[in-house]
C-alpha cells in the first residue's frame, strides 16, 4: 500500500507541475505576443508620423 501511495503522490505532483508550467508558458507567450504587437504598432505610428512631418516641410515636392 505504501508503494501505491508513493506512485499516486508522484503522479499528482507530476500532473500539478505539468499544469502549472503549461499555464505559465501560455501566459508568457501571451505577454510576448502582446509586447510584439504593441511594439510593432508603436514603431508603425512613429514611422507614419515621421513620414508625415517629412512630407509636410515646405519646399518638398514643389510646395
Amino acid at each position: 500500500m505504501h508503494n501505491f501511495m508513493a506512485i499516486l503522490s508522484q503522479l499528482f505532483w507530476g500532473v500539478t507541475i505539468g499544469a502549472l508550467s503549461a499555464a505559465f508558458e501560455t501566459l508568457a507567450k501571451g505577454v510576448m505576443m502582446i509586447g510584439g504587437l504593441g511594439g510593432a504598432g508603436w514603431y508603425g505610428l512613429k514611422w507614419r508620423k515621421a513620414r508625415r512631418d517629412r512630407d509636410s516641410k515646405p519646399g518638398k515636392r514643389g510646395d
